[in-house]
């Protein structure tokens, strides 16, 4: 790793709600022609990637006094993981995340970041 390549910004999540299912934000963001899908990912930008997929954060079964105590993020029903690959600097990272923020937002959706740079975003 670089100086520019912390370990910090390997990965984040995203958890989106308003949006629809998974699949649906999948169409969004490749609709939007910012976003190019290959396998089960999709670009953000050379060298980072997102997997939009269902939220396993809570158990399907998980009962009231669960879902009373948990944060109601945890429940919306999509997150997106942001990766990036080897060589790819902290600041491609961030712009890459914040893109993706924006444009989730601007699909109308809410969105909460959980990654040690959120501060950044």
């Amino acid at each position: 790793m670089t100086r520019d390549e912390t370990e910090e910004y390997d990965e984040c999540r995203l958890f989106v709600d308003g949006l629809g299912p998974a699949e649906q934000v999948v169409t969004r963001l490749v609709g939007s022609g910012n976003y190019q899908r290959v396998d089960q990912s999709l670009r953000v930008t050379d060298g980072v990637w997102a997997a939009v997929r269902r939220n396993k954060s809570m158990p399907r079964d998980a009962g009231p006094e669960l879902i009373a105590e948990t944060p109601p993020f945890l429940t919306w029903p999509v997150t997106v993981e942001v990766f990036r690959d080897q060589g790819v600097d902290d600041g491609t990272m961030l712009a890459g995340v914040r893109t993706m923020v924006a444009d989730l937002r601007e699909f109308g959706g809410e969105v909460v970041v959980a990654a040690d740079f959120e501060d950044e975003l």
